[in-house]
This record gives structure tokens, C-alpha cells and sequence, in this order.
């Protein structure tokens, strides 16, 4: 029986082919016949025709699948919303442990590029499965130990190009689906911060921290302009209060509809860019001088003054700056680094590059 998404579901067959494909699942490998027809007992067929996603990126799920028969690929959506092929599945191969293991949202998507038949296990199979046969568990170790140290000979390709090339040429890097190299290109910010910022989920925080930062200084050099050249001051100083208060109000409510990465990293800009207007406000001291006209001075004949008291904690500012830019630093020291690092490679090229002409 056949649904609109192409797939259909059949009972678990036995037989050599279904075996063998399990044998060659990487943590698999090594048991006998008789664990993996009962692995096969346990879990589900299911057919996919061609062009049918098998699972979607971002998407809820735990279950893990054995490619059995037909060939699938495997794909992401980069920043700019294209899609980009990562590489390419074939019999023997499984793909959605890692997500059974960490209970975490699919980070790729698989899709059918023929006629396709998988093998489902779900993942309170997977889980009791790894229970009974602990040489499964220790492989699955071995597997995430190797993708751990693949990422870091990658990392070392940026700042020591000439030992990695002697181990691997042109600092190729394997692609785990299909076995293939693809060319990476060797000092990069973009694949740095990749690697040590979105890779790790620090890019929410850096975005929000420098977002924060920016924004105070963008609107105290607004405001002393304001008062500078007297070009309605109190109105600027409205306009960043109730901008801060709406730019807040509005990022959390967005975070709660959307998980898509390029979404929430312009939310957590927004949520910056709220506390820094906020926060130059000074409280609610401020904004009832500001709101309210008619405020009275302790002394009648004292013209009341909203730069001297805008100015009143203008070191607070600068200390909130500061600390903020030390959090930065501290929360991303490597991916500072290795930029820094990246960018005076290139830039002794372009100066040798410029001597020489």
C-alpha cells in the first residue's frame, strides 16, 4: 500500500541479500548471522521512490535506517538558501544514529535518487538493541571518535597547511556517505567560523553580544549628534526607548515560531539590538524625564537638563561595553584566533604578492 510521499511499507523479509547489507552497516560489522536476521525481525521495509525524501533536514525523529537496496543522497540548505550535496548513499549504509543517539532534530537531508528500500529500526529498538549487544555501543564510540578527529585534521588544514598536505593532499576531506574527497578550501574565516561557531551553537550568542555592542554605540553616537547640532534630542531618545521595548517584544515572540538557523540568527541580532536601546535608556528614571515635560527640577530656577542627565552614567555605559566585548572574546577565543590568524596569512600574501610585482 502506497501513500502521496512515495513510500510503502512491507513486512521485514529474510534472507542473504537483507544480511549482507546489514554486515556492512560500520557498526554492525562483526556480528553473526543469527543477531542480524533478529536485528532484520525487528525493524521495518519501507520503499521510496525515486525523489522521495526519506527524512528532511530540521526535521523531529529518532529512527534509525539501513540502506538496503537503491542509492539516496544526502544534502543540506547552505545560509544563501541553495542546496548543497554533501554526497551520495548506497547499499550497507545507515544514516539517523546519531540523532537516536542525542534525541537531536535531523541535520541532513536523505533523499531517494532510485528506487529505494530501507530498512526502519526505531529508536526504543535502537536503544534496547545497544543494551543487549554492547560491542554495538563500543563501535558507535569508535564511528563518533572518528568523525570528531576528521573535523579536527580539517580545523589543522587552516593554520598548518604544509604538515596536513604531507598526510593528506590538497587537504581533501572525505566524504563519510559516499567515500569520495572534496576539495576544501584551505584558510578561510567562513569555513573557520563554521567550524568553531556554528558547529559548536555559539553563533546565536555572538550575534546577540555584537548586535548589543554595535547598537549602544550606534545610538550614543546618534544621541550626542542629537544634542550636538539640538536636533530633537528628547525625540531620539523616545524613538530608541520604544524601538528597544518592540525589538524585544518582537524576538521573543518570533523564537517561538520558527527553528530554521537564518531565522533565529536574525532573531538573536533583534534581541541585541532590544537590550542595547533598553539599556541606554538608564531605566525607568530616564524615560519618565523623557516622557513627561513637566518634570520639576528640586530647584524651580534650575532649567531641568536631559544631556546632563543622559551624560549622568555615561561610565556606565562604557563599563557594560567593555565587559561585553571580554565575554565576546572569552566565549570565542579560538574562533577569534584562528580568524586573526587566517587574516595576517592572507595578508603577508598580498604584501608579498604586491612586493614582487
Amino acid at each position: 500500500m502506497s501513500d502521496v510521499h512515495g513510500t510503502s511499507q512491507a513486512p521485514p523479509a529474510r534472507g542473504p541479500h537483507l544480511t549482507d547489507a546489514l554486515g556492512q552497516v560500520d557498526f554492525f560489522q562483526g556480528l553473526d548471522e543469527e543477531t542480524l536476521l533478529d536485528i532484520a525481525s525487528r525493524g521495518r521495509r519501507q520503499h521510496f521512490r525515486g525523489g522521495a525524501a526519506i527524512v528532511s533536514e530540521l526535521e523531529p525523529g529518532a529512527d534509525v535506517y539501513v540502506l538496503l537496496e537503491g542509492e539516496a543522497e544526502v544534502s543540506v540548505v547552505a545560509t544563501d538558501g541553495q542546496r548543497q550535496v554533501l554526497g551520495t548513499m548506497t547499499p550497507g549504509r545507515a544514516f539517523g544514529e546519531l540523532a537516536s543517539l542525542t534525541g537531536e532534530l535531523r541535520s541532513a537531508t536523505v533523499t531517494a535518487t532510485s528506487d529505494v528500500t530501507v530498512l526502519v529500526l526505531s529508536d526504543a529498538e535502537f536503544d534496547h538493541l545497544r543494551a543487549r549487544r554492547p560491542e554495538i555501543a563500543v563501535a558507535l564510540v569508535r564511528i563518533i571518535a572518528g568523525r570528531l578527529g576528521e573535523a579536527e585534521h580539517a580545523i589543522e588544514a587552516l593554520f598548518d597547511p604544509a604538515r596536513v598536505s604531507a598526510a593528506t593532499p590538497a587537504a581533501s576531506v572525505v566524504d563519510k556517505t559516499s567515500g569520495r574527497r572534496r576539495e576544501g578550501r584551505r584558510g578561510s574565516v567562513r569555513r573557520v567560523w563554521n567550524e568553531l561557531v556554528i558547529a559548536k551553537k555559539r553563533d546565536l550568542g555572538f550575534l546577540a553580544l555584537a548586535a548589543f555592542v554595535t547598537t549602544l554605540i550606534a545610538v550614543r553616537l546618534t544621541v550626542y549628534l542629537s544634542f550636538r547640532f539640538d536636533v530633537a534630542p528628547r525625540g531620539i531618545l523616545r524613538m530608541a526607548y520604544m524601538t528597544g521595548f518592540t525589538s524585544l517584544i518582537a524576538s521573543a515572540c518570533a523564537s517561538l515560531l520558527t527553528f530554521r538557523p537564518a531565522l533565529r540568527r536574525v532573531i538573536a541580532v533583534l534581541y541585541g539590538v532590544g537590550i542595547a536601546l533598553i539599556f541606554n535608556e538608564l531605566g525607568v528614571t530616564l524615560a519618565f524625564d523623557i516622557f513627561y515635560k513637566d518634570i520639576h527640577t528640586p530647584d524651580p530656577n534650575v532649567p531641568f537638563d536631559v544631556e546632563a542627565l543622559y551624560r549622568r552614567t555615561e561610565p556606565l555605559r562604557f563599563i557594560a561595553i567593555g565587559l561585553v566585548v571580554l565575554v565576546q572574546l572569552a566565549y570565542l577565543r579560538k574562533f577569534y584566533s584562528r580568524a586573526a590568524f587566517v587574516l595576517r596569512t592572507r595578508l603577508r600574501g598580498l604584501l608579498s604578492r604586491s612586493a614582487k610585482a
